[in-house]
């Protein structure tokens, strides 16, 4: 049995967290829903953590590819070999950082603390939105734009016509 990834662990510690799931807070927070700081730095470091999985993906691709059954490393294949363990642990080593990271920042809080202050926000924000679309309706414009006729309209009957500009030479 493989143990779960490093991001999927995140995910769950931020589920568990805000008891939402990481896509409807990633939502919440792009709407402008919630403006929570700890949930913005969590994400943040979320994403880094991302990047740290695709890149434990590619190493790990990589490093299966130099030592497949049946093949014999060339002698220098065998310098990519280290290279490749080697940059495959430092990308675990930084993904754990990060989940270390977001951790500590969850762990800051009291429990309950986080979901409680989301809630507060999406019901705040559940008043504010209809309150702001009003505004927005109210300030647009209801009056059309002058159109090119109400423009020719408007110039005086004895008043010379516009001829045509005289170009550059």
């Amino acid at each position: 049995m493989s143990q779960p990834t490093a991001l999927a662990t995140a995910d769950s510690v931020i589920e568990a967290a805000w008891q939402l799931p990481v896509d409807t807070l990633q939502t919440h927070l792009r709407e402008g829903r919630t403006t929570d700081p700890t949930l913005l730095t969590v994400l943040r470091i979320r994403q880094s953590l991302l990047f740290s999985d695709a890149e434990i993906t590619s190493q790990q691709e990589q490093l299966h590819h130099l030592t497949r059954p049946g093949h014999v490393p060339l002698l220098y294949e065998l310098d990519a070999v280290t290279s490749t363990a080697a940059q495959l642990r430092t990308a675990h080593a930084e993904a754990h950082a990060r989940l270390r990271a977001i951790c500590a920042v969850i762990d800051a809080h009291p429990e309950h603390r986080l979901a409680e202050q989301l809630t507060r926000d999406l019901g705040r924000s559940a008043i504010v939105q209809p309150r702001a679309e009003a505004a927005r309706a109210r300030t647009t414009a209801t009056t059309p734009a002058p159109s090119v006729v109400d423009t020719q309209a408007a110039i005086p009957a004895g008043a010379p016509a516009p001829g045509p500009r005289a170009g550059r030479g």
